[in-house]
């Protein structure tokens, strides 16, 4: 009987398949009927598809300006320690520089976020106290730098999460696109009880993959 297409594969290849069991039923007076349903599933599919790749794609766009706002704030931070550095005469034991960074450079990099932006915050009110001249000279900036990055990062949360609902809308398309071709084999097998090879040919002829192929273990 007809191979069905998994769900787990791509919805190029499943409508495919369908817009070959589309034509075909339309080619039969006698299927005619059956053929609505399934177009209104193609074109349901498709429609998800192209929605899941409109949020895929944001999420690759923000995800770019996610890294670039990291960049920028963590370059413009080491400008600033090696300043801070320079006047401990490189020993980051001294309260001049662990005050400032409360929990080491490494450790205010290694944040992202809103919690990279809180830390940065406390930085800045401990470099007033420590370099009042680093801070007249840093701080302003590194302060907006952060709160940019924060918002490239909540940015990139709520596209990775749009970019997952729609990928999963795209994966019940395909669900349901399947569905009504096998709803249809059972409708082609009542029309046709003794006729095996007619009901076969609506569904498309494969070549089997070498995946498809391989005996299960």
């Amino acid at each position: 009987m007809p191979n069905i297409l998994s769900e787990e594969r791509s919805t190029q290849e499943i409508v495919r398949d369908a817009r070959y069991h589309h034509a075909a039923l339309l080619a039969d007076p006698d299927t005619q009927h059956l053929a609505p349903a399934v177009k209104q599933r193609i074109d349901a599919l498709l429609k998800a598809q192209a929605q899941s790749d409109a949020a895929d794609a944001l999420r690759q766009e923000k995800q770019a300006l996610r890294n670039r706002a990291e960049y920028v704030h963590d370059d413009a931070q080491r400008a600033c320690e090696l300043e801070i550095f320079a006047l401990v005469r490189k020993d980051r034991s001294l309260p001049a520089y662990s005050n400032v960074y409360r929990i080491g450079f490494s450790g205010l990099i290694a944040l992202a976020g809103a919690e990279q932006e809180r830390e940065v915050v406390k930085m800045c009110e401990s470099r007033a106290s420590e370099h009042p001249e680093l801070a007249k000279k840093y701080s302003k900036n590194l302060l907006k730098l952060a709160a940019e990055a924060t918002a490239a990062e909540k940015a990139l949360l709520q596209a990775d999460t749009d970019a997952t609902h729609a990928f999963a809308g795209e994966v019940r398309g395909r669900v349901a696109l399947n569905e009504q071709l096998r709803r249809n084999e059972g409708a082609l097998i009542s029309l046709f009880p003794t006729d095996k090879a007619r009901v076969r040919l609506y569904y498309r002829t494969r070549r089997r993959s070498k995946k498809d192929a391989a005996p299960t273990p």
